[in-house]
């Protein structure tokens, strides 16, 4: 049960649920099968160990998933896609995405500011990171358009 999980065609469960997670939260890394395969074997293994150590099953899952989503958790993209959708309602929903991955690249200067970590969502930062943002797009909007 050792062998390497990298079959693209018979992904495994962590393989699955990472790349949808990277899909909807860090587009930009929904590609990178590297990390998706790095990740979903070490998720595996993990879980595979912590069950045949007798760990319960849902505590196992726990630990593969910390491994799996680690340094993740915090989405740059869904920050900058929740500001568009709250505050700038002419970005059409169906622009939505594609305007946000355009904005994303000239908004880590933004992000550069704040000490982000995947607990930073609940931060009282976070708000502050929010509020800049909303005038960086609105920037960004009048300078260049959507």
């Amino acid at each position: 049960m050792n062998k390497k999980r990298n079959d693209i065609r018979e992904p495994s469960y962590f393989a699955a649920a990472l790349f949808l997670f990277l899909k909807d939260s860090h587009p930009v890394l929904a590609s990178d099968k590297n990390l998706i395969a790095e990740r979903a074997d070490s998720a595996a293994d993990i879980y595979e160990r912590m069950v045949r150590g007798g760990l319960p099953v849902a505590q196992a899952l726990e630990l593969a998933n910390a491994v799996l989503y680690q340094d993740l958790r915090f989405s740059k993209f869904d920050t900058v896609f929740e500001v568009v959708s709250e505050w700038f309602p002419e970005v059409e929903p169906r622009r939505r995405t594609s305007f946000c991955l355009k904005v994303l690249p000239p908004a880590e200067a933004i992000f550069g500011k704040y000490p982000i970590d995947d607990d930073f969502g609940t931060s009282p930062l976070y708000r502050t990171l929010t509020i800049e943002l909303t005038g960086f797009i609105q920037f960004y909007i009048e300078q260049y358009g959507l």
